[in-house]
């Protein structure tokens, strides 16, 4: 309320201002009426759509742990938010009060010396299917564990590291490996059913490995040579591959190709996005370009009516997902450590990873408001929209649950 009065205050100044400079000329009426409809646009988008974030509960579930490398994040099935780090501690935790249902460790079975044991190195996940909870790890790994108490079902070893998340669909787990290798697995024991190449490896790349899109019986998948490919769900076969590389591959030894945000599909279209800035919309049934821009995207991006995402300058962008043409953009984060864009009720939701919540309007990029994490001073390394509860993970191991 506070909000709507200042902005309405605001709105009464301009107003005056304007009436006594125009001199009633058409130009100015016009104006006039411009600021009152923006005005309206925006007070109905606050009235609709407020968000107020409550904290709710915070508590420590996990002790510190050097991720120097980690796609882990946080998982929910439900009423239980699922949380692991690298080290090989995997808990369940209840979303009503966070307190901890069940906790293991995988790396008790390591080598260890007292109470210190070699870590679990676990890089991705976990990602719930049915009764099962799936991690991948740095030493090629696939576990699956009982997501109602912790206990470890089957194990496998894939061809080398796993640096994404697996995605499941019609009892096959794929897995995307590090060296351009993907796999499919049986998600009830483990058995390694397929396995293909992606294509040649790249002589520079980043470090890390787009997560697979399954559409109905449809993989799609970037790979670090630029190279993106649609393949069978059931044995891996090539249906078609688009090389999304600026400069052939003869000449751009310097050059990074990578292509490691998840591919999107929406009606049809697979919208893809390399780290050289090609920003691509394809067909999904022949991998035709449908257009092309160059954008320089940080990290994921999502689709929600449009395109929105950061650049490598954390500029805001939202773009039309028919042309690719920029709809708006937000240089207020710009320099500043977030997340990828949360959609909530019309909104934008955005993480500032040192303590701060912002909500924006969608269709304009305007900040309609934000809320800073008393006494913070932690890093937040991952968010998870359920409804209306944000969760937020921090370096620290400390979990925070807002209600917005």
């Amino acid at each position: 309320m506070k909000l709507q009065k200042l902005m309405f205050i605001f709105f009464i100044f301009c107003s005056f201002t304007l009436t006594r400079c125009s001199n009633y000329n058409n130009n100015s009426i016009q104006n006039k009426k411009e600021i009152i409809k923006n005005y309206k646009n925006d007070l109905n988008i606050i009235k609709n759509n407020q968000i107020n974030p409550k904290l709710i509960w915070f508590k420590k579930i996990m002790k510190k742990s050097n991720n120097n490398f980690s796609k882990l994040h946080l998982a929910y099935k439900k009423g239980l938010i699922y949380i692991a780090n690298k080290d090989g501690i995997v808990k369940c935790i209840n979303i009503k009060n966070g307190k901890i249902v069940w906790n293991v460790n995988l790396a008790k079975k390591n080598f260890c010396i007292f109470s210190y044991c070699l870590s679990e190195e676990l890089s991705s996940g976990p990602v719930i299917s049915n009764n099962y909870l799936y991690l991948g790890s740095e030493k090629g790994k696939i576990i699956a564990l009982n997501n109602k108490n912790g206990t470890k079902v089957w194990e496998t070893s894939v061809f080398s590291e796993v640096l994404s998340d697996p995605v499941i669909s019609k009892n096959i787990l794929v897995i995307h490996n590090n060296n351009n290798i993907l796999q499919g697995l049986d998600k009830n024991n483990g058995h390694i059913l397929w396995t293909v190449s992606l294509g040649p490896l790249e002589p520079y790349s980043f470090r890390g490995t787009s997560k697979p899109t399954i559409f109905f019986d449809n993989i799609i998948t970037g790979s670090d040579n630029g190279i993106i490919s649609s393949r069978t769900l059931n044995n891996g076969s090539l249906i078609w591959q688009r090389d999304l590389t600026i400069i052939p591959n003869l000449f751009s030894s310097l050059n990074f190709n990578d292509i490691d945000a998840q591919p999107i599909i929406f009606n049809g279209i697979v919208y893809v996005v390399s780290y050289n800035g090609n920003f691509n919309a394809l067909d999904l049934s022949n991998g035709n370009i449908i257009w092309k821009k160059l954008y320089k995207v940080s990290g994921d991006f999502i689709l929600n009516k449009n395109i929105y995402f950061f650049d490598i300058n954390n500029k805001l962008l939202s773009l039309n997902i028919y042309k690719g043409n920029i709809i708006w953009s937000q240089d207020k984060f710009i320099h500043k450590k977030t997340i990828t864009p949360i959609y909530y009720k019309n909104n934008l939701i955005i993480i500032d990873r040192y303590g701060k919540i912002y909500w924006l309007n969608i269709y304009n990029g305007n900040v309609i408001g934000n809320k800073s994490i008393k006494k913070f001073n932690d890093y937040i390394e991952s968010s998870l929209l359920i409804d209306n509860k944000l969760i937020l993970q921090t370096h620290n191991g400390i979990l925070y649950m807002f209600k917005l």
